[in-house]
């Protein structure tokens, strides 16, 4: 049997390797028929409702059933369109006092900086799409690109050309009339002329020519006028019938070349959500910083404050154990300051590093803190909308459709090839003739002497080879650059889905460690009041003390973590869907063409 699956699959990759040497004429590339399986089976996916978060500690041992965490049903029928507020709520803290959302709280360590600047998201925003350097960068692009649509037009600029030109020529034949008596003696013929013209390429892939000139010609021979003038006026075209005709082959150049504008113009975009996507994230880290740090903080203090009672009741129910054991704790977690301390000027650098502002160099001491409070309400997005919307917005979408356009224009130019050369030429000419320049511009205007020419070249490869092996390499090229699109459109897919639920657990994370947070502060509550009643602070009593303030602080670091994932996920989300820059209302707006281009 296994040897049959393998036979079968050998079989079927090289009919595929066959199918991909003789590719035959694709069928029109249509990109809501390629979407059309992903719009329509989103809307099979119904995700519940995220529940408000919890505000107060509710004990599973006193709470009634319906007021228990149950996992929660039914459909949600709203969008973030843009920027979610919070409305006028107070910042919490994290801290570790109580169950209850505490306001804000300074740092009660002012040597923890020498110097703090708050800081709003919606500023950060505006400093990076001002000041990002690989936004800058990146803008380079757009513009390069452009010079090469300009270079591909100028193809069909007037080109003015001109010559002069001396030929002397020997004449090896018998000579008669010479005057030396060798009739062997060469014709010395002595030409001076000079040509003037403009031609130019037209984009139906012919050429016309305007050209003028004048020669002055004399011989040893001595008879007739000598030397004498010529000059004529001399209109020429040249006109592909078959091969190279057409304004579609010949304008091939300029279309692909703006689609690669365009593709960088989106790359350009890219860059900018790239660099907004960091920045919200390195901000929301840094707000989850701060949080840890006033966490560690008050843990630290929390712990000094049980040192000091332990070294005061020295001699009545503490000994030298619990002492040593406080204070170890007490380093420990000055220790965890420090490196909280760290990375919250680490993520301040960094969030610099993304803005790139002048005024705000990474080297400055100045450490930024976030002004802007997380978000915590549920947003609720439907999948099918997500799904839809991304489908619409995701600039690799348009890139690749617009490299699928290019390939489509390539393999047009390349099916062009196959025809044979036949080109049509036409000539019309003016001479004159006289023993003097005015005199031969003179007969030039009588036009006694017209002369014009019409005639066909033709020429085509034997076996032409060559051309069908473009032309069957462009329809491959082709046939890949839609299968990409059919990859991305899966990958559009996966993105906002995988988005959508990193939202909805990074929700349900705040619920879960914030109730966790709340059972750790009614622990530790629970233990105070113990001591309030004066329970012998033993040396189990007071690690029991010490383990309940970690694990508190942990839960409240949980907690600010979660919320930054939230706020990070939100940001994701948007870019998934390809409206970043919406959502944090940005516009973009391109600059005219440089250097005057025309459209054609």
């Amino acid at each position: 049997m296994g040897m049959m699956r393998k036979r079968k699959t050998s079989v079927l990759v090289l009919g595929l390797a066959i199918a991909g040497c003789n590719a035959a004429e694709p069928p029109p590339f249509r990109p809501r028929a390629l979407q059309s399986d992903e719009r329509a089976r989103s809307s099979e996916f119904s995700p519940a409702a995220m529940p408000p978060l919890p505000t107060t500690f509710v004990s599973p041992l006193d709470a009634p059933p319906e007021q228990q965490a149950q996992p929660a049903t039914g459909n949600r029928t709203t969008r973030a369109a843009t920027r979610p507020t919070t409305g006028p709520t107070t910042r919490d803290s994290g801290g570790i006092a109580g169950p209850s959302t505490a306001p804000v709280v300074e740092l009660t360590t002012p040597e923890l900086f020498a110097e703090t600047e708050r800081i709003g998201l919606k500023e950060v925003i505006q400093r990076t799409i001002a000041y990002s350097l690989d936004v800058k960068i990146a803008s380079f692009d757009p513009a390069v690109e452009a010079t090469r649509v300009i270079e591909a037009d100028a193809r069909f600029d007037p080109a003015l050309f001109a010559n002069l030109q001396y030929q002397d020529s020997k004449i090896l034949t018998p000579a008669q009339g010479l005057q030396t008596g060798n009739p062997f003696d060469p014709t010395i013929s002595r030409v001076t002329q000079g040509q003037t013209g403009i031609r130019q390429i037209l984009t139906s892939g012919g050429q016309v020519e305007l050209r003028t000139g004048i020669q002055r010609i004399s011989r040893n021979v001595q008879f007739g006028v000598n030397p004498y003038y010529l000059n004529d006026i001399t209109f020429q075209v040249t006109q592909p019938l078959l091969r190279d005709a057409g304004f579609t082959v010949n304008q091939a150049r300029i279309v692909i070349a703006r689609n690669a504008q365009r593709v960088s113009l989106l790359e350009f975009r890219k860059a900018i959500e790239d660099n907004l996507e960091l920045a919200e994230r390195t901000y929301w880290q840094l707000v989850q910083a701060e949080r840890e740090l006033l966490i560690a903080e008050r843990l630290y203090n929390e712990t000094l404050s049980t040192v000091d009672l332990l070294r005061k009741r020295i001699g009545q129910d503490v000994s030298r154990v619990q002492v040593s054991q406080a204070f170890a704790s007490a380093e420990s977690r000055s220790a965890a300051l420090l490196r909280a301390r760290q990375q919250v000027q680490n993520l301040s650098d960094q969030l610099k590093r993304v803005m790139n502002d002048p005024d705000m160099p990474v080297s400055s001491g100045t450490t930024l803190l976030p002004a802007s409070d997380p978000v915590e309400l549920p947003v609720s997005f439907v999948l099918e909308d997500q799904i839809k919307t991304a489908l619409d917005f995701r600039l690799e979408l348009g890139q690749q459709q617009l490299r699928i356009d290019s390939a489509s224009i390539a393999a047009s130019v390349a099916k062009n090839n196959l025809l044979p050369s036949l080109n049509l030429q036409g000539t019309y000419g003016l001479q004159g003739i006289g023993e003097d320049i005015d005199g031969a511009y003179s007969t030039l205007g009588d036009q006694e002497y017209n002369t014009w020419s019409l005639g066909f070249v033709f020429e085509i490869p034997i076996g032409n080879r060559a051309a069908r092996a473009i032309h069957q390499r462009a329809l491959l090229q082709r046939q890949q650059a839609i299968e990409s699109y059919r990859s991305l459109i899966e990958q559009v897919a996966l993105d906002v889905k995988q988005q959508l639920r990193d939202v909805e657990v990074s929700y349900n994370e705040i619920a879960a460690t914030r109730r966790a947070r709340f059972a750790a502060a009614d622990n530790l509550a629970a233990l105070q009041q113990r001591e309030d009643n004066q329970e012998p602070l033993t040396p189990e009593f007071v690690n029991l003390k010490l383990d309940a303030q970690a694990r508190l602080a942990e839960t409240a670091r949980a907690e600010a973590a979660s919320i930054s994932n939230y706020n990070t996920a939100i940001a994701r989300l948007e870019k998934a869907k390809g409206t970043l820059l919406r959502y944090n209302n940005v516009e973009m707006e391109q600059e005219p063409r440089p250097f005057g281009s025309r459209p054609r």
